[in-house]
């Protein structure tokens, strides 16, 4: 009864956003995030990889891999942080590219407070062993810290980027107080190749969405994955569910888990997203051309 009960209200919240939005579209509202389409073509894992030197997705031509960074213990040794994994860092991502794309600088505020910023990513802040604050501070560590890589890599070519996320990174938040405001705001510095290879073509999407969406990293990468490619395709777009769960950070034991899985994520992003044409015939996802989420915006590099 409780399941059903959670659907129902679900349901019902998806109802009144879709209204919202056909009443009020993004840019209006102004309710436009951004992400960056390399990110969006390979994403970031779901789950934790575990201890491991490097972790990567292919999508096509193009590889993306990332390198944990490292942190100092009490005893003086330095292991690995882990790689960032799952929703946290992904809406951490959003957030980044949505201010570089509005602003153009590498150097962000993250804000006076933890718990401020985490509320401005639509977060809830709860305390404790199993809240919300020491699991968002670890994924917000583990992704400064990281390295990302992209390969392209067709016979006869091959091209290579990677860069750490963050050259610097200045936190002054108390993770017992998240509450608690400092007289510095805390910063991150992008590094120059990370924040070149993310200003190029941003791919924008419905905040309100994201918000609706954000606790299931599936949900997350489903919505922008699509509105990218809906976008580019003039024909009908056909993959098979394998090459889908491949690209999307996935690791399902079984293919027709993450189906299945893919198919509920793809029917909720549907009930808000009015535009979004696709079909999901047997072992296959087919996408038609469709609007995107947001009216693409125009890229800064092609205004001049």
């Amino acid at each position: 009864m409780a399941k059903f009960q959670r659907l129902a209200e679900q349901a019902s919240s998806l109802a009144e956003l879709r209204e919202e939005i056909e009443s009020q579209g993004a840019k209006s509202a102004g309710e436009v995030s951004f992400m960056s389409s390399v990110l969006v073509q390979a994403t970031l894992p779901h789950s934790d990889p575990g201890d491991v030197d490097a972790w990567g997705r292919t999508n096509g031509d193009l590889s993306l891999y990332i390198q944990p960074g490292v942190e100092k213990q009490e005893d003086g040794t330095f292991q690995s942080l882990g790689c960032p994994y799952g929703s946290y860092p992904r809406l951490i991502l959003i957030w980044i590219n949505s201010q570089v794309a509005r602003h153009g600088r590498r150097r962000l505020d993250l804000g006076e407070s933890l718990s401020g910023f985490m509320e401005d990513l639509g977060l809830q802040v709860t305390g404790g062993d199993h809240g919300t604050v020491g699991r968002f501070r670890e994924q917000m560590r583990r992704l400064f810290g990281a390295k990302i890589g992209m390969i392209w890599g067709r016979p006869g070519r091959e091209k290579r980027r990677a860069a750490v996320v963050a050259d610097e990174l200045d936190l002054w938040w108390d993770p017992k107080d998240p509450d608690q405001r400092t007289l510095w705001e805390s910063s991150v510095q992008l590094s120059k190749p990370f924040f070149e290879a993310i200003r190029k073509r941003p791919v924008p999407a419905d905040r309100r969405i994201l918000r609706e969406i954000k606790q299931s990293s599936l949900a997350v990468d489903l919505y922008l994955w699509t509105t990218y490619r809906v976008a580019c395709i003039e024909e009908p777009l056909v993959l098979s569910w394998q090459q889908v769960h491949d690209q999307m950070g996935a690791d399902y034991s079984r293919v027709a888990d993450f189906a299945r899985k893919a198919r509920e994520r793809l029917q909720e992003i549907s009930l808000v997203w009015q535009d979004l044409e696709y079909e999901t015939p047997r072992g296959r996802l087919k996408l038609y051309p469709s609007p995107p989420s947001v009216g693409r915006l125009v890229d800064k590099d092609e205004e001049e």
